[in-house]
């Protein structure tokens, strides 16, 4: 399905299921006065500080809390593990900068790491507390060498009740922030993070956050600048609020991509009030076809609302041959199961990149693209003309109009032009396919199918 450019406000696809609660926090639990460290610092490049936060971590880690001054920069040249540092306060006033050595960090999974972790703040009370993955020499030789790999800047597995807030996060040589491992209870807040590159080389994978295996993660009051998702809801990741974001330069707020090389399951996400500068969509949904060792891809109850759309090439994607070639998914057709998708509210203006289309909807002939409850859909361009095309994988958009219902017997839908809003209202099958029923709004003159 094809919409165009220029939203007044932009309503795709409301399927029938609550959206998630808010991510449940849990109170500091104070028995005792807290015991301050203060790491000592090298004070040169050349003299890795990680040994000194680890020492600061074994004395203050336990129910303490560690401080890095205003003013001070640390030198990690090292992975830094959080191990031991159990319902502890670790609060960055000061700079953390990790090393630009891609012969050290190639092949390393984390610069910051918290494994398996139980309360835990990593914060700073100021806003000047940077941490620094200083990755221009990572994208440099990604660059030229497309087998380098690259570690995450703070990586979290396991757990519970964590929170990240207040910071910058500058420079990651791959993604900012990663979450799996079935972690619980983690925040998000109040985050400045941003990606650029030096050089003519883009910091290539950049994404702010991949939600992975974990229940029950917040993300809000935080702004990205990078070059991948803003936030990916990747497989396991179930219970996700969003809220309150820009992203500038991103591929969007993204689910998956799913199903790859076995079956994947996203559930229960909510992404509102945010705002999209200059990516390449600002919402989607990316799965891989079936066959060629793919599994089955399971996306529910996930809602889109309250977009800011400010120059995206799309509002909203439904990729569902996504690593595959158009051939390729024509013999295998998307299987992915999409129940309870709602996305709503969107405004703004896309970038004109595919004038007059702004949002894309390709759902498997082989899967489900439920649409059970409606949500209206405003779009105005200069010509005010929306767009409908075939949907891919042999699922056809059908209407109604003048109290006539086009049936499967009509034939595909090639395009719909209407200067009037369309409401999705209800979704039919007819021998084994899936149709999807469009309500045109009272007042077009003329039959739109042609």
């Amino acid at each position: 399905m094809l919409y165009p450019r220029n939203l007044a406000l932009f309503s795709l696809l409301s399927l029938s299921s609550a959206a998630p609660s808010q991510v449940e926090r849990s109170p500091d639990a104070v028995l005792k006065p807290r015991a301050v460290c203060t790491p000592t610092a090298g004070g040169s490049p050349s003299i890795d500080d990680v040994p000194a936060i680890r020492k600061a971590i074994a004395s203050c880690g336990n129910g303490g809390t560690i401080v890095f001054p205003a003013g001070s920069t640390y030198y990690l040249n090292s992975v830094l593990d959080l191990a031991g540092c159990s319902n502890c306060d670790i609060q960055v006033e000061g700079v953390l900068k990790f090393s630009g050595s891609t012969e050290y960090w190639g092949g390393k999974t984390a610069m910051l790491n918290i494994d398996m972790i139980n309360g835990l703040r990593l914060r700073s009370l100021t806003g000047s507390g940077v941490i620094d993955g200083n990755g221009q020499n990572a994208y440099d030789r990604f660059a030229s060498d497309k087998n380098y790999k690259r570690p995450t800047l703070l990586y979290i597995t396991g757990g519970s009740n964590i929170e990240v807030s207040g910071l910058r996060q500058k420079n990651p040589p791959n993604v900012f922030n990663s979450v799996k491992g079935d972690t619980q209870h983690v925040t998000f807040k109040n985050l400045r993070m941003d990606a650029t590159s030096n050089s003519q080389n883009p910091p290539k994978n950049t994404d702010g956050f991949d939600i992975g295996a974990s229940t029950h993660v917040t993300i809000s009051s935080v702004s990205v600048t990078n070059d991948d998702d803003c936030v990916a809801f990747k497989p396991g990741s179930n219970y996700v609020t969003v809220e309150d974001v820009t992203c500038t330069g991103s591929h969007g707020i993204s689910v998956g991509s799913l199903g790859k090389s076995g079956p994947d399951v996203v559930q229960n996400i909510l992404a509102h009030r945010i705002t999209m500068i200059e990516s390449t969509k600002a919402a989607g949904i990316k799965t891989y076809p079936s066959g060629n060792g793919h599994g089955l891809s399971t996306v529910k109850n996930v809602t889109f609302s309250d977009f800011n759309v400010r120059g995206c090439d799309y509002a909203f994607q439904i990729e569902s041959c996504y690593g595959e070639s158009e051939s390729y998914c024509e013999s295998n057709p998307g299987n992915a199961i999409l129940q309870g998708i709602v996305v709503k509210g969107f405004s703004g203006t896309t970038s004109g990149k595919y004038d007059p289309v702004v949002a894309n909807l390709n759902c498997g002939a082989r899967g489900t693209c439920d649409a059970s409850h409606a949500e209206s859909a405003h779009s105005h361009s200069q010509t005010q003309q929306r767009q409908c095309g075939r949907v891919a994988g042999g699922k056809y958009l059908q209407g109604l109009y003048d109290d006539h219902t086009f049936t499967p017997s009509d034939g595909p839908i090639q395009k719909v032009d209407v200067d009037m809003p369309l409401t999705l209202t209800e979704t039919i099958y007819h021998n084994g396919n899936q149709y999807l029923v469009l309500d045109f709004a009272e007042g077009d003159k003329e039959n739109p199918f042609n």
